[in-house]
C-alpha cells in the first residue's frame, strides 16, 4: 500500500513539473520581451537573440535591446504626444539590423561601428496605436529600410549627431511623424 501511495505522489509531482515547465516554455516563447515604456510609448522585442544585428558595443542582445528600447522610447515620446495626444503607441520589434558593422579585427577600434552605404538600417515591427480608453486606432506591420541614411545632412545640436543610435532614431522618428495620428 505504501509503494502505491509513493508512486501516486511521484506521478502527481511529475505531472505538475511537466505542466509547469510547459507553461513556462509557452510563456517565454509566445510573449515578447518588454523593455521600454514612457507615458505614451511602449517598446517590446520578440526574442532579440535572433535579431540580425542589435548589438551595441560589447553588450549581449538583451542588454542592447534594453538600451535601444530606452533610447527609442525617449525619442518617440514627444512625437506621439504631438501627433496623437492622449494615445499610446506600442511597437513590438521582430527584427533589427542596425546600420554599419563592428570590425573586431581592428583591435584598437573594436568599439567603433563603421557606417557604410552597403549596410542599411532595417527595422521590422508590429505597431498599435490605442486611445486613452484602450480602443485600437490603428495597427499594422512595418518594415523600415533606409540605405541612404548616410546622405542625410546633420541636423540638430552637434552632440546629438554623435549619438550611437542617431540614424536609427531619425529613421523611426520620420516614420512616426508621417504615420502616427490620433
Amino acid at each position: 500500500m505504501k509503494t502505491l501511495s509513493l508512486w501516486r505522489n511521484l506521478l502527481v509531482l511529475l505531472a505538475l513539473t511537466i505542466a509547469i515547465s510547459a507553461f513556462a516554455g509557452s510563456a517565454s516563447n509566445g510573449k515578447s520581451t518588454y523593455v521600454g515604456t514612457g507615458p505614451n510609448v511602449r517598446i517590446e522585442f520578440a526574442n532579440p537573440k535572433y535579431f540580425t544585428d542589435i548589438r551595441i558595443h560589447d553588450f549581449d542582445e538583451f542588454k542592447s535591446a534594453k538600451i535601444f528600447g530606452n533610447e527609442m522610447t525617449a525619442a518617440l515620446t514627444p512625437v506621439v504626444a504631438k501627433y496623437a495626444p492622449g494615445c499610446t503607441l506600442t511597437l513590438q520589434f521582430t527584427d533589427i539590423d542596425l546600420g554599419g558593422r563592428y570590425e573586431p579585427w581592428k583591435p584598437q577600434h573594436s568599439q567603433i561601428r563603421y557606417e557604410r552605404n552597403s549596410l542599411p538600417i532595417r527595422m521590422s515591427f508590429n505597431y498599435t496605436l490605442t486611445d486613452s480608453r484602450g480602443r485600437v486606432l490603428s495597427q499594422g506591420t512595418k518594415s523600415l529600410v533606409d540605405s541612404l541614411y548616410l546622405g542625410w545632412s546633420a541636423q540638430g545640436q552637434y552632440w546629438e549627431n554623435w549619438d550611437y543610435l542617431y540614424y536609427e532614431k531619425q529613421t523611426l522618428l520620420k516614420w512616426a511623424a508621417q504615420n502616427v495620428r490620433a
